[in-house]
């Protein structure tokens, strides 16, 4: 049976034999606007878009905006979205990049004028980045503060400088690492600006659970707080950490005294310190924890 697509571009599945209705497929395809560094899906349609098409999609406000796609389309099952996903309208023309590419220059202009306006104004408040709308009739603003702002009269001020519709939006430095994006220390893009969804607590003791040295300088990212990926690694290590003895504990299985002297969670391995002077690297797999809490070897040396 052959499918058709609908208008909306999405594609019905043959009805299954069980008489269950059948799921809405879907192409999606991802988008990285000038809002925000983290791509995101969009319905696509019948156009044929790949890595690298410069395109204009549809805003949650019904607004066109600019952007570009960041991977290649897919048909998905419509049940694995929870909302109504936005639209990409259409390939950008010639005029549309030009037009995207003069918004460089309204941003740091307006950026400089609200900058000299919150120093003027005297506001409890640090400008961090501007965003015009692709119509240019709208801009962002995203400043940063340590609590609430009244911006008012700033607003007011900006709409009749720029002749332009303002909003204000107030972030923390992770958002603005998030929204300008860049390289970790890892060589690769910001975690904040690729996969992750939200910002959950980061502490130093992550930082010792993990064996890292607690230097500042190597523990901040590029937003200058603590880097976001102790946070989602440190489940790993607490988990490997469970299965090895911490050091200066006595492992039993030996033919003589052992004494832990080094953790290497990456390696899944501890060495070992014998009476006789010698080392031993043992891997977690090879340990057992008996009931007394206390690490021995599963093959004992010297047993059978």
């Amino acid at each position: 049976m052959s499918q058709e697509p609908d208008p909306g571009g999405a594609v019905s599945a043959p009805a299954a034999a069980n008489g269950n209705t059948p799921s809405k497929k879907i192409k999606i395809v991802s988008i990285r606007s000038r809002f925000d560094a983290r791509p995101t899906k969009h319905v696509m349609g019948d156009l044929r878009l790949r890595v690298g098409n410069k395109v204009i999609v549809k805003t949650e406000e019904g607004e066109e905006e600019f952007g570009e796609v960041t991977e290649n389309a897919r048909t998905m099952d419509a049940r694995f979205f929870a909302d109504d996903l936005p639209e990409v309208l259409r390939r950008a023309s010639e005029g549309d990049e030009i037009q995207a590419g003069s918004l460089k220059g309204l941003e740091t202009n307006s950026f400089e004028i609200c900058r000299d306006k919150i120093s003027e104004l005297k506001l409890p408040m640090k400008l961090m980045d501007v965003k015009y709308a692709f119509s240019s009739k709208k801009a962002t603003f995203f400043f940063s503060a340590d609590g609430r702002v009244d911006f008012r009269r700033l607003v007011k001020a900006l709409a009749e400088r720029l002749s332009i519709r303002v909003e204000m939006r107030q972030i923390g430095v992770r958002d603005n690492a998030r929204i300008k994006g860049g390289c970790g220390d890892c060589g690769r893009e910001l975690c904040c600006s690729t996969f992750l969804k939200a910002f959950d607590p980061i502490s130093v003791r992550m930082a010792k659970d993990q064996n890292l040295s607690l230097n500042p300088s190597k523990l901040s990212g590029a937003c200058g707080r603590l880097k976001c990926c102790l946070r989602f690694e440190h489940s790993h290590y607490q988990s490997v950490k469970k299965r090895l003895p911490a050091c200066k504990k006595k492992v039993g299985g030996c033919n003589c005294g052992a004494v832990v002297i080094k953790q290497d969670i990456l390696r899944e391995e501890i060495t070992l310190a014998l009476e006789s002077g010698e080392r031993m690297t043992v891997q977690a797999d090879e340990l057992t924890r008996m009931a007394s809490g206390q690490y021995t070897l599963k093959n004992p040396i010297g047993g059978k």
